[in-house]
């Protein structure tokens, strides 16, 4: 599995705790930023998308933009701007 998979998906990652705890963890998030910033070049470089990091990040983008009535407002607006920040970076960064 890659980095961005396993920051988003491990036993004590990203996902678990907002999905159980209904905690937004940053230190988490920041590693998932910098894994898609780190692996975005080369999937520009080569033109493919490893399956896997397309997958989880489908995944992590439907959940952060699906929201939780569970999450406090402060937990909710983070996750909305985390939703349109990993939006933007893609979009910023795959333009050809």
């Amino acid at each position: 599995m890659s980095k961005l998979y396993d920051y988003i998906l491990d036993d004590n990652g990203f996902m678990i705790k907002l999905r159980t705890d209904n905690e937004f963890d940053e230190g988490e998030y920041d590693k998932i930023k910098n894994a898609l910033l780190g692996i975005i070049p080369e999937w520009k470089n080569t033109g493919k998308v490893n399956v896997e990091d397309f997958s989880v990040l489908l995944d992590l983008i439907q959940f952060l933009a699906g929201g939780s009535r569970f999450w406090n407002e402060e937990v909710a607006l983070r996750v909305e701007d985390a939703e349109l920040e990993l939006m933007d970076i893609i979009h910023d960064n795959l333009r050809l």
